[in-house]
């Protein structure tokens, strides 16, 4: 069974590099130090839902992003959607419309073989 902490952690880095924030600056913004951050990272402590909340408002995104833990896919799986997840959720409208169409021709391609 997998660590919630640590699961978290790692949605928490995610998001943190499609910011393109480090450590420190996410530390800043947040008030926290940045060793702090990188223990929450790697699970290593137990996160606040206080906490928690004030780093998912950092990242622009909804704190029930950071725990949406799916069981049911591989953790490979899992963590590649995250990564894809966090690259998109700072696109307008358009171009997510724009990236569906092409991955809808990426896949019908893919599926012609």
């Amino acid at each position: 069974m997998s660590n919630i902490y640590s699961d978290v952690g790692k949605k928490i880095r995610i998001y943190r590099k499609a910011n393109n924030y480090t450590q420190e600056e996410l530390g800043e913004i947040l008030k926290i130090d940045h060793s702090y951050l990188g223990r929450i990272e790697r699970g290593e402590i137990n996160v606040t839902l206080e906490t928690l909340s004030k780093i998912a408002d950092a990242l622009k995104i909804s704190p029930s992003r950071l725990l949406d833990i799916r069981n049911e896919r591989s953790k490979e799986s899992s963590d590649a959607l995250d990564k894809i997840n966090a690259l998109l959720h700072t696109l307008d409208t358009s171009d997510l419309q724009a990236i569906h169409r092409l991955l809808k021709e990426v896949l019908s391609f893919k599926q012609s073989y």
